[in-house]
């Protein structure tokens, strides 16, 4: 194993457990495992995360209309100026304004707002 005999493998632990103490190591070891999930999850992407039914029928019931997405996550539908709701599935609203078509991930509305 890398030119590490038992001795050294030993006499490594030793430290570690020494420098650490045995009550942090496993709160150390938590903390790796959460980081390699959260790394995971960014090089897989949010595209495969569906939205709840919710935000689907609501936004179904829009389409058509003009919609704004605030920085807050709060959607819009009903605006004066906005772009248009044109497409609704599971992941993606598709909008589309003057001069081009574009798509919101439904992971980042956290809620729907309709304006008369």
């Amino acid at each position: 194993m890398f030119g590490i005999g038992t001795q050294e493998l030993l006499l490594i632990l030793l430290v570690v457990l020494l420098l650490f103490g045995a009550r942090r190591i496993p709160s150390a070891l938590g903390g790796l495992g959460k980081g390699i999930r959260e790394f995971k999850k960014g090089l897989k992407g949010d595209e495969d995360e569906a939205a709840s039914p919710e935000i689907v029928a609501q936004l179904k019931t829009g389409l058509g209309k003009q919609i704004r997405l605030l920085p807050d996550g709060t959607l819009e539908v009903g605006v004066e100026q906005g772009a248009t709701l044109v497409q609704v599935d599971q992941v993606w609203a598709t909008i589309q304004d003057e001069n081009s078509t574009g798509k919101i991930p439904l992971v980042s509305v956290k809620r729907i707002v309709f304006r008369a």
